[in-house]
C-alpha cells in the first residue's frame, strides 16, 4: 500500500494512523493485523519497539516507541480482511536525539 517515512526522538511514545477507506470496498470491514520491526542499519538493535496495535473497520493504528540515536528502522503492518483481502505498508523511523 505505502510506505511512509518519520523522524523520531528516542523517548517518544507515539501513535501512527493509517486508513484503508478507500481500499475496502463492497461492505469489507478488516479482521486483523501484524507489524513487526527490523533495524535498517543494524540488524541486532531491537530498541525500536511495536507497544500495541488497535483497528477498527476500516483503521490501524500502530503505537511505536523506542529506537536509538543514529539508527534507521522499518515497520511493516499486515492487514488482512473479513474477505480474506491482504496488504501490507510500511513505516520507516529515523531516530534523532536533539
Amino acid at each position: 500500500m505505502s510506505l511512509e517515512k518519520y523522524n523520531k526522538q528516542p523517548w517518544e511514545r507515539k501513535d501512527y494512523d493509517t486508513t484503508f477507506q478507500d481500499w475496502l470496498n463492497g461492505g469489507d470491514i478488516l479482521d486483523g493485523v501484524t507489524a513487526s520491526v527490523v533495524c535498517l542499519t543494524d540488524p541486532d538493535d531491537s530498541s525500536l519497539q511495536v507497544d500495541k496495535v488497535e483497528f477498527t473497520a476500516d483503521r490501524v493504528k500502530l503505537w511505536i516507541s523506542g529506537g536509538t540515536d543514529g539508527q534507521r528502522y522499518k515497520v511493516t503492518a499486515r492487514v488482512t480482511t473479513e474477505y480474506g483481502r491482504q496488504d501490507e505498508y510500511e513505516l520507516v523511523f529515523k531516530i534523532k536525539d536533539e
